[in-house]
């Protein structure tokens, strides 16, 4: 886990403790190492929040880790679920949804506009008339094409 994903989870509350773990995982695999990123990628469950989020403040502090804005996260973290759609079509519908709430709470902007367009798409195929007879491939296949041109547009 990148630590723009993690601080993105953090500030949204909806980190866990096994992100904390993960995130010490990337940093190893890396090549990154400081005493409290290692004893934080050794910890295992149960895991007590606390100790977990005081290892991950030490290994920043360690590795000289600056917060990321609140912006910037956010940011990576649309492009990180962009990708994961792009490499996983069959996350397309869960991601896009992801997508739209963060477009929707921090991106006033066309983006906002087309994943909405989305959302509303994959609400009529779900739970509506589906009057427009449109199959889950393709809605797939819209959202797959949207996230690859958002990634090669760098629009996130």
């Amino acid at each position: 886990m990148e630590t723009e994903v993690l601080y993105f989870k953090k500030l949204e509350g909806t980190v866990l403790a096994i992100d904390y773990i993960e995130w010490a995982f990337t940093m190893l695999h890396n090549r990154m190492s400081t005493p409290s990123l290692n004893i934080l990628a050794s910890l295992t469950e149960p895991l007590n929040i606390f100790e977990v989020e005081d290892y991950f403040n030490r290994a920043l502090y360690e590795l000289d880790i600056t917060e990321p804005s609140y912006e910037d996260s956010a940011k990576y973290y649309v492009r990180y679920l962009l990708r994961q759609i792009v490499d996983d079509p069959r996350l397309a519908i869960e991601n896009a949804y992801k997508v739209y709430t963060i477009a929707r709470d921090h991106f006033l902007d066309e983006e906002q506009d087309r994943w909405y367009e989305i959302s509303e798409l994959i609400d009529d195929v779900l739970y509506g008339d589906n009057s427009k007879n449109i199959t889950q491939a393709s809605l797939n296949q819209s959202i797959v094409r949207l996230s690859n041109q958002q990634l090669d547009n760098s629009s996130f």
